[in-house]
C-alpha cells in the first residue's frame, strides 16, 4: 500500500495533500489537530488518522509498501530497522515542503529512496500547490475571505521560525511593523507553528499585545488563498517568499542574505514602491526555483519509480 504519513507541523498538510490528490492515496496523520485541519481544508483527499503510539515498526511493516513524507529523516531511521526485524523493504518518497534559502544555507541533504523536487534533479514536482489552489480555488478562497473585508492595500508578513542557519524576525520586528503599517495597510501576520516553540512566552506576548491592530493567522495550512490576493509580502527566509513570486508583485525584507532578497529591497519604513524594475528578476528565479513540470507526467515519473526496484 502506498500513503503520505505527515508526522510533522501542520503545514505539511498544504505540501503532502497536493500530492495525495494527484496521486490518488490516503493521507495519514499522526495528531488530532491535524486530523481537524486536514477534514476541514482538505476534504479532496482521503485522510486518516492513526495515533503516534500506534504507528509502530510492526504496523508499518505489515501495512505499507511505499511512504511518502516530509520528514527528511524517516528514511535514514526507519529503513535498517524495518529491514532487520521484519526483512521488509519500504520505498521512501521525500516531498520538499517549501522552497528556501534555509535548505542551501543548512546544507543537511539527506538520501531518499526517491527525491520530490522543486527543480530539475531528482522527479520535479514544481509549483504543484498552485496547481492544486487553482483546481480547488472557489473552496480555499471561501476560508480566506474574512481576511480581506478592508479596502486597504494588503501586507502579508510571514516571518519563518529559528533554524541553526537563519534567525527570525518575528520576536524583534513585529512591534515595528505593526506599528509602522497597521493604520494605512491592511497587515496580516501569517505565523510559522514552530515560532511558539522556539519562545512560546515572547509568542503569546506579542499576539496578546497586538491582536487588535493586525490579524494574526494561524492554524491555517494554506498559503496560497493569502497570497492570491495579498498585493505586498514581508518576510526573511520563510519559503512563502518563493510561493509569493508566484504572482510577481512588491516585496520587502527583514534579513539578507539568499537569492530571494534580490526580488525585492529592505524594509525600512514604506512599502509603496511597486518595484516594476525588479519584476524581471522574480519571473527570472521563479522558473529557477520552479521547474514546469505537468501532473500527470510527475504520477507517471513517480509511479515509474516505485516499479523500479
Amino acid at each position: 500500500m502506498f500513503v503520505a504519513i505527515s508526522t510533522g507541523p501542520f503545514t505539511h498538510l498544504d505540501h503532502l495533500a497536493p500530492l495525495c490528490f494527484l496521486l490518488e492515496i490516503p493521507l495519514i496523520v499522526t495528531d488530532e489537530c491535524h486530523r481537524a485541519l486536514g477534514e476541514k481544508f482538505y476534504p479532496m483527499v482521503d485522510l486518516q488518522y492513526i495515533p503516534l503510539e500506534d504507528l509502530t515498526l510492526e504496523y508499518i511493516a505489515n501495512h505499507f509498501d511505499a511512504i511518502l513524507t516530509c520528514g527528511k529523516f524517516w528514511a535514514m531511521e526507519l529503513i535498517p530497522l524495518i529491514e532487520m526485524l521484519y526483512g521488509k523493504k519500504i520505498r521512501f518518497i521525500f516531498s520538499p515542503h517549501g522552497n528556501s534559502d534555509k535548505e542551501a544555507l543548512l546544507n543537511r541533504p539527506v538520501s531518499q529512496d526517491i527525491d520530490l523536487t522543486y527543480g530539475k534533479e531528482g522527479i520535479p514536482i514544481g509549483n504543484i500547490r498552485y496547481w492544486f489552489y487553482k483546481k480547488h480555488k472557489a473552496h480555499f478562497d471561501d476560508f480566506a475571505q474574512d481576511f480581506f473585508r478592508s479596502e486597504k492595500k494588503t501586507v502579508l508578513y510571514a516571518p519563518t521560525w529559528e533554524t541553526n542557519a537563519t534567525t527570525t524576525s518575528f520576536f524583534e520586528s513585529t512591534g515595528k511593523i505593526i506599528s509602522t503599517l497597521s493604520n494605512s495597510h491592511n497587515l496580516l501576520i501569517k505565523l510559522h507553528p514552530l515560532l511558539e516553540e522556539n519562545d512560546p512566552a515572547a509568542f503569546h506576548r506579542i499576539i496578546g499585545m497586538y491582536e487588535d491592530q493586525a490579524q494574526f493567522i494561524l492554524d491555517f495550512p494554506p498559503v496560497y488563498p493569502l497570497l492570491d490576493k495579498t498585493d505586498i509580502y514581508l518576510g526573511d527566509f520563510s519559503s512563502i517568499g518563493y510561493d509569493f513570486l508566484t504572482y510577481d508583485r512588491p516585496m520587502f525584507f527583514l534579513k539578507s542574505g539568499g537569492r530571494l532578497q534580490k526580488c525585492g529591497e529592505p524594509f525600512q519604513k514604506a512599502v509603496d514602491n511597486t518595484q516594476k524594475e525588479l519584476s524581471e528578476t522574480r519571473k527570472k528565479i521563479y522558473k529557477d526555483a520552479f521547474f514546469a513540470c505537468e501532473p500527470e507526467k510527475i504520477k507517471a515519473l513517480l509511479l515509474q519509480g516505485l516499479r523500479n526496484a
